[in-house]
């Protein structure tokens, strides 16, 4: 692998030549780039909002797009930015794709790409499948030179696994559009990370958590020269912890955020249950824009639509959403003193000190392993190679009582989840099952992880870089009894048909069981149940994590 600086070299020398578009957003409001907007909207204490916009093509998702900014202009409200969420075909070079499913989000090709910016004047956000990729360094060029200048998301980097590409491979495409975002920082480039989809949310608590973003920031900015952004919220869902996050990732910035969006609550909806859905809406924007009030960061509020849960919402459930959004608003700019500020920014100061002390006991630790802290390639590579249970037991920072209090979401529900599983398994003594999942989307299988060896199971887990035919291999080889898989992005159906076709070659006859959200894209604006078609294939489905243990005696 080339030494970081020499593929940073790479990336600033493409995007040298790269005058980025100026989108319909900053022309209508005047600005030279979003990072100039979100500037001015911190002086101006003003609330702005973000959508994920994700449709199953580009012209339904130019349409969907066209259609919130409409319906909310004609309540006399804006939307400032929107968040592309590409198929995750996007994120294979294009010689790569044949075979890798269409998944939930458009695939952009080269025409549309310029539209981004000039489909509505809303500013685009790209997020998933971008920097992290294999093909990330292509779609950030593509993304610059169409006027999206923020752009993620470096968490995933550390997550994602991709078939055919080692970490290697990936660490260099990463490094390459950092070097492209660092040539374009003083022209709005504003790198984003969702710490909530990297390894932050692994960590037992909070300060862990921000200790992992100083990380981030120490790689990017201090090694790259790229300016980094970090967004969080989807899976924190005590009211607490959302505002001692904002305020304490911006400490560990020295209070100089320019931020890309706080997400909306996604963990508390429920399937089908509108009413409780709302609430979690509300609680979690109204501690969002009260936090904003008090100490603005430039991040926008990303409201959860209510079937969240469910599906890819349609344009109007997020007009819906946004126009309860504004409302909420109003009521946080008259409820600020309900909240105790001098308590939150303590302990967000408490938070913060934690967080760089992590981080500076953890490059100590790489220094002393023989990683150039310098070479922000080789950092990067230790960082995603150490993992966070392994990283946090070297740390060995003990946290004030008030900082590891602070359990991060996952940590708590693994092993709330665990209880639950282990509590409703039958005995499986001598059964053999090989768990998959083929991304990000890991809390359950974790959680089975460690519940069906306590029932007497024996679990072979398999990377997140699994494919139908790979997993149908194991299944053989292992002599496995069943399959376990969850499915998330909107390729439940065509995973199936492989999966099926491949365990037929295998000649292996045992039980697979789908979780998770089984829809298919088929072509329409929106993901289909494909739920009924799975079982028809002899796919035993599940809903409820309950279920689970009388489909595998």
């Amino acid at each position: 692998m080339l030494h970081g600086r020499d593929l940073l070299g790479e990336g600033r020398i493409a995007a040298a030549g790269i005058v980025p578009r100026q989108s319909a957003f900053c022309r209508a409001n005047e600005v030279a780039s979003e990072v100039a907007f979100k500037r001015r909207a911190k002086a101006q204490r003003r609330i702005s909002y973000h959508a994920h916009i994700g449709l199953n093509d580009w012209p339904a998702t130019e349409n969907a797009l066209q259609h919130v900014h409409a319906s909310l202009a004609d309540h006399g409200f804006t939307l400032e930015r929107y968040g592309l969420c590409l198929s995750r075909a996007m994120g294979m070079p294009p010689n790569a794709r044949e075979g890798f499913p269409k998944e939930t989000g458009p695939m952009v090709t080269d025409i549309e790409w310029v539209r981004l910016g000039e489909a509505a004047p809303v500013q685009p956000h790209m997020g998933d499948n971008m920097i992290g990729a294999p093909n990330g360094f292509a779609n950030t060029l593509a993304a610059l030179t169409a006027g999206a200048t923020t752009i993620g998301n470096l968490s995933q980097y550390f997550t994602y696994e991709w078939p055919g590409f080692s970490d290697v491979q990936l660490t260099e495409a990463t490094l390459r559009a950092l070097g492209a975002m660092s040539a374009l920082r003083d022209r709005g480039a504003l790198m984003h990370s969702n710490l909530d989809d990297g390894v932050a949310m692994q960590l037992p608590h909070y300060g862990a958590y921000v200790g992992w973003g100083a990380l981030e920031l120490y790689v990017a900015e201090t090694l790259c020269g790229a300016r980094l952004t970090h967004a969080f919220g989807g899976l924190v869902h005590q009211p607490l912890h959302r505002a001692v996050l904002a305020l304490s990732l911006d400490n560990i910035r020295g209070g100089d955020s320019v931020g890309s969006m706080v997400y909306g609550n996604t963990v508390d909806m429920i399937r089908d249950n509108i009413e409780h859905n709302r609430a979690v809406l509300a609680t979690s924007a109204l501690v969002d824009i009260a936090t904003q009030l008090h100490r603005p960061t430039g991040h926008a509020i990303a409201l959860t639509p209510l079937t969240e849960a469910e599906r890819i919402p349609s344009a109007e459930e997020i007009v819906e959403v946004h126009l309860l959004g504004r409302e909420i608003e109003r009521e946080a700019r008259r409820s600020g003193d309900l909240f105790n500020w001098d308590r939150l920014d303590a302990l967000a100061a408490d938070v913060a000190t934690y967080a760089i002390e992590y981080r500076d006991r953890a490059l100590r630790l790489f220094a002393d392993d023989g990683i150039d802290l310098r070479d922000p390639a080789a950092l990067l590579l230790a960082l995603r190679r150490v993992g966070p249970a392994k990283l946090f037991d070297r740390v060995n920072l003990a946290a004030p009582a008030q900082v590891a209090e602070l359990e991060t979401w996952k940590s708590g529900l693994m092993s709330g989840f665990v209880e639950r599983v282990s509590r409703s398994l039958p005995r499986l003594d001598g059964r053999r099952v090989v768990l998959a999942v083929l991304e990000v989307h890991d809390v359950v299988r974790d959680a089975l992880a460690r519940a069906l060896p306590r029932s007497g199971c024996e679990v072979i887990i398999l990377p997140a870089d699994s494919t139908p035919e790979s997993i149908a291999r194991a299944a053989s080889d292992e002599d496995a009894d069943a399959v376990i898989m969850g499915v998330y992005n909107g390729a439940a159906l065509t995973i199936a048909q492989r999966l099926r076709t491949a365990l037929a070659l295998e000649q292996w006859d045992g039980i697979v069981v789908f979780g998770g959200l089984l829809n298919e894209d088929e072509g329409g604006e929106l993901p289909v149940d494909a739920t009924e078609r799975i079982e028809a294939l002899g796919i035993k489905t599940v809903v409820e994590i309950e279920e689970l243990g009388a489909l595998l005696v």
